[in-house]
Formats: C-alpha cells, structure tokens, sequence
C-alpha cells in the first residue's frame, strides 16, 4: 500500500510538474530564497505587472506566470514537492541563479534560437513559445541589463530575438513592441522592430485576403473551363 501511495504521489509530481517552467526564476530569486524573499519578490513584481497597471497582453501572461510561482513557492507543502518533483526529473539547473548579465541573456536566447531552428513547423506551441520570451524579458531590470551590452551585443541580442519572434502570429508580436522599444533605444536597433512589425503585419494582410482570393480565381477558373467546352 505505502509502495503504490509513493509511486501514485510520483507520477503526480511528474504530472504536475513536468512543464519548463523555472519558478524560482521567474520571481528572480534561486532555490535558496526564504520565505520573506519569496514573498517581497512576488510583491515587487506583481506591482510592476498586475493587469490594473498595464493592459498589454503579455503584461497579463506575464503576471498569471508570476502569480502562479507565488501559488507553489509561496505555499510551504507545494514548495516542497516542487522541489521533490526537480530531484526527481534531476533538473539541476531550477537551482541555478537567474539570467543577471547581458551575455547569459545572449546564451539563452542563442539556445532558445537553435532549438527554433530545429522546430517542426505542424507542430509550434505559440504558448511555449511565448513563455520563453516572457521568462527573459519581463526579468527585473532586463532594460539595464540589455543596455549594459555594447551596441554590437545588442545587434546580436536583437536578431535572436526577432528570428524567434517570427515564428509568432502578428497580434501576438505586436504585443512585445512596447516592451522591445522601452529595452532597445538605439536607433537602428528600433527600426529593425519596426521593420519586423511592417513585415508581420503585412503578412498578416496577405494571410486574411488569401483564401478568399484563391477562392475566387479557382471559381474563375471553373467558369472559364466551363465556357470553353461549350
């Protein structure tokens, strides 16, 4: 009986917690945080991103996120098989400190990048993707650590981010513009943003008028075989 109760609370925490999500990283504080730690950080954050402040969308994603940390780390039993589900899958890395300088940004997404290169297109996960842009990018104080990079590392920087951005539909890369323009204030850094927004938002333009266009011309198509036969 204690055997199968193990074995069941196990699969339940693989269950549970088999997702990517870091959550000591996404309230900025390592695994070795106290109780007062864990609290003040979702305190600060959720000031910062609590849907009455901004009413961007992944403002809002972004702070279901942060809330949801504050739900399992918050909470000393949840916390607890939190922890037990990381040694269990062997996730070393969820104990590691969080992203604090411009080239472990760059490192992130230069994996988050490759992986991208690697992905099969029938097969995308917007809200996967999502979640690992947001990770990195509402961090505390990622405009200072952006701009704490040379121009050169944030030319680098800017191009995974955008290659990653591209996999996304317009309305939802429309969405992290604010947040892009507030980080990257160079000049010819914000128009290759906004080169980026005009090239979605036309391919959006073309993806709605697409299929009533090939719609047409196939019914054109018809009409005309069928007047040449007669």
């Amino acid at each position: 009986m204690i055997l199968i109760l193990k074995t069941t609370q196990k699969n339940l925490l693989k269950e549970v917690f088999m997702v990517e999500q870091n959550w000591y990283a996404v309230l900025g504080i390592t695994s070795s945080a106290t109780a007062a730690e864990i609290k003040r950080a979702f305190r600060k954050l959720a000031h910062i991103y609590h849907p009455d402040k901004n009413s961007n969308p992944i403002y809002f994603e972004q702070f279901n996120q942060i809330k949801k940390a504050y739900e399992i780390l918050g909470n000393w039993e949840s916390k607890r098989l939190y922890d037990q589900s990381i040694q269990l899958e062997g996730k070393s890395n969820y104990s590691r400190a969080p992203i604090q300088a411009a080239q472990q940004l760059m490192h992130y997404f230069h994996l988050l990048e490759r992986e991208m290169q690697q992905t099969d297109f029938r097969f995308i996960n917007y809200d996967r993707i999502k979640w690992k842009l947001n990770y990195p990018l509402f961090l505390p104080f990622i405009k200072e650590m952006i701009q704490s990079g040379s121009l050169q590392e944030q030319q680098k920087l800017l191009k995974q981010i955008i290659y990653v951005l591209q996999f996304l539909p317009y309305h939802d890369v429309k969405a992290y513009q604010p947040k892009l323009d507030d980080c990257f204030i160079d000049s010819t850094l914000r128009i290759n943003i906004h080169q980026l927004m005009k090239e979605k938002k036309m391919d959006a333009q073309w993806n709605q008028f697409k299929i009533p266009l090939v719609a047409i011309i196939s019914a054109l198509a018809c009409w005309g075989i069928f007047v040449l036969s007669k």
